[in-house]
């Protein structure tokens, strides 16, 4: 662990695309509101929507007479390569990178907790928080917080293990992204943690909409980590939203590379649960 009186630098990333700028500003209050020294927190904000976004939360930041923030206008690359992007601008002296959704907020004392926990933990794995009022249906332990798998919602990952894994997968563009960023943590002897006292408010919003993006991603998933199985049931889903019928979707799988049987190992990948990818909470 750290000496006691060392506060560590905290880069927070965020990705806007088309966001309302109410949602984004809440989102940045709850940062300048957390009990954790602003002056070692550093906020890159990316906005890979319309140029109006960008202009609006210049104009936020000037009224709120906010600092230590940077915004960027980028092209829409998802959401791994979007916050592999943003990485490449943190201060080299920072501790850790918080993946942060604008339309989500944090309470008070959330990143106070999550260094807590990482501190705890010798800073050897990634660490999520509580998402309310709606958590994702999987299970953690309630006395360590290990888990299967972490949400990139909000999610503090060390430098040093974001640099070693060289970020999230790019082949994914959206969904799924964290949940093979969390397995390939675990293919290095890290481990994955829910912080409990950790709350990030994130309103779930409508998927029914998104199902087409959401089984794509699935379907790479199971093809990287070599289930067949749910991976031809993921396809199934697939066909449901879109016609495939003259597609052969294997085909166009070879071109994405698989994890070797060893990591498959270290990982275990759980794929008997559905989308979940985790045992219920529940149980």
């Amino acid at each position: 662990m750290e000496p006691q009186s060392y506060i560590p630098k905290i880069v927070i990333g965020i990705i806007t695309y088309n966001n309302p700028v109410k949602e984004i500003s809440r989102c940045l209050e709850s940062i300048y509101s957390q009990l954790y020294p602003t002056e070692n927190i550093q906020i890159i904000i990316r906005n890979q929507g319309k140029y109006r976004i960008l202009e609006q939360i210049q104009l936020l930041i000037q009224e709120k007479q906010w600092h230590d923030i940077e915004v960027y206008q980028g092209e829409n690359i998802g959401f791994g390569a979007g916050h592999n992007e943003i990485f490449s601008h943190i201060a080299p002296n920072s501790k850790a990178y918080l993946c942060m959704n604008p339309d989500g907020f944090m309470h008070p004392s959330a990143l106070k907790e999550l260094i807590s926990m990482a501190d705890y933990n010798e800073w050897h794995g990634i660490f999520e928080a509580i998402q309310e009022p709606i958590m994702h249906p999987k299970s953690f332990n309630s006395k360590t917080g290990v888990t299967d798998w972490c949400s990139g919602a909000c999610l503090l990952i060390p430098v040093c293990i974001y640099k070693e894994l060289k970020g999230f997968d790019e082949d994914f563009f959206l969904y799924c992204e964290d949940v093979d960023f969390s397995w390939r943590i675990k293919t290095k002897g890290y481990q994955c943690y829910t912080c409990s006292k950790a709350l990030f408010f994130h309103y779930a919003m409508d998927r029914d909409d998104r199902k087409t993006e959401i089984w794509k991603s699935a379907v790479l998933l199971a093809h990287k980590w070599c289930a067949s199985q749910f991976k031809h049931f993921a396809i199934k889903q697939l066909n449901d939203c879109v016609d495939l019928s003259d597609f052969i979707y294997d085909n166009y799988l070879k071109k994405y590379q698989t994890h070797n049987l060893s990591d498959v190992i270290k990982a275990s990948p759980n794929f008997k649960n559905g989308l979940t990818f985790s045992e219920p909470m529940w149980r």
